[in-house]
């Protein structure tokens, strides 16, 4: 069976159910291979129709707000060698998990943060993407802190 993700999962509920019906069974390794090179692929595109230059953490911080520019609550800042995205508004994936009773730990962790990870990893496949606070953990925002690094998704 070869994997495929709908272009359209972070917006299309049903999908992210269909996907997790399909692979759930698969490991989450796999799909989060799968999720990154996704995020790498539209990275790379961004960067170039946008001129995005340098591979330092303003570039990074660049890539993201133009990702998320159409999402008021995604507020994105820079600090000490490092990129915050903090997230407390909409996430298709809790938005599907809560209302298709899926289990949003392991889509967020096969789906969404390795997507992140690759879209950052399009300025700098060094970036570490540290998920220092999750919803799906009862926190009331979701922060992703990009830093230069060894090139990893860091779940704690």
């Amino acid at each position: 069976m070869s994997l495929t993700i709908p272009g359209d999962w972070f917006v299309n509920p049903r999908v992210l159910g269909e996907f997790y019906s399909k692979y759930r069974n698969l490991e989450v390794k796999e799909i989060r291979k799968v999720s990154y090179e996704q995020g790498l692929a539209l990275g790379m595109s961004l960067k170039e129709q946008l001129g995005i230059r340098g591979e330092d953490t303003a570039a990074i911080a660049e890539l993201l707000r133009n990702v998320l520019k159409d999402e008021p609550t995604a507020s994105i800042t820079t600090e000490k060698g490092k990129v915050l995205l903090r997230n407390s508004g909409f996430c298709p994936l809790m938005t599907a998990c809560l209302s298709m009773n899926l289990p949003w730990t392991w889509l967020c962790s096969a789906l969404g943060w390795p997507f992140f990870h690759g879209l950052a990893s399009s300025v700098n496949p060094k970036v570490d993407l540290i998920m220092a606070m999750r919803r799906e953990k009862g926190a009331p925002h979701c922060d992703h802190v990009f830093q230069i690094g060894e090139g990893r998704l860091i779940i704690p």
